[in-house]
């Protein structure tokens, strides 16, 4: 998937999670990164906890929730490197004074860049057969009537979201009714 692509065309919330070398979890909410000519990321960042646990853990994993439905994608990324100035940091801040609040881009201290080392659904790690034609996807792009015709009487039920269609093959994970534990 193309990163700067897919980022200028959904809208939705990020969230970055890292964790300290004890592994020590945070996760806070993140702008949609600088997507690079190499496809690896960059976040501008405060003096705070996410921060200061990139530099006990260059591991971190950013996930973006679309707007609309179920879509989303989780992206595992490492720490390459850290800028402290410079033309892209400029930029950041300014955006983030239009975007966030005004001023609030002399908060950005940091401007830190990831490779990415894997790119997974937000929702959809199990998922079988073409994902444009599973429910989850078809909700995103708002094609109710389409949905309206696949549930018409369903038999199965996606174990990743809990839509439910008449065919298997319009579920990510799908499971038929009757095998599903009274406990779901």
């Amino acid at each position: 998937m193309d990163a700067k692509e897919y980022f200028s065309n959904v809208n939705g919330k990020g969230f970055l999670a890292t964790a300290n070398a004890q592994g020590e979890i945070n996760i806070a909410i993140y702008s949609r990164p600088q997507v690079q000519k190499d496809g690896s990321f960059v976040f501008g960042m405060t003096d705070r906890l996410t921060h200061t646990n990139l530099q006990e853990n260059a591991n971190a994993v950013y996930a973006f929730a679309e707007e609309r439905g179920f879509g989303g994608r989780r992206f595992y990324l490492h720490k390459t490197k850290e800028e402290t100035s410079g033309p892209l940091l400029d930029e950041i801040r300014a955006m983030t004074d239009k975007y966030v609040h005004p001023g609030a881009g002399k908060l950005v201290k940091f401007i830190v860049h990831f490779r990415v080392d894997r790119e997974l659904p937000l929702i959809c790690e199990k998922c079988s057969g073409n994902h444009t034609q599973h429910l989850c996807e078809i909700a995103g792009s708002e094609r109710f009537d389409l949905i309206k015709e696949l549930a018409k009487k369903p038999d199965f039920m996606c174990m990743n979201c809990g839509r439910m269609a008449d065919n298997r093959a319009s579920l990510c994970n799908p499971m038929a009714m009757e095998d599903i534990p009274a406990s779901h």
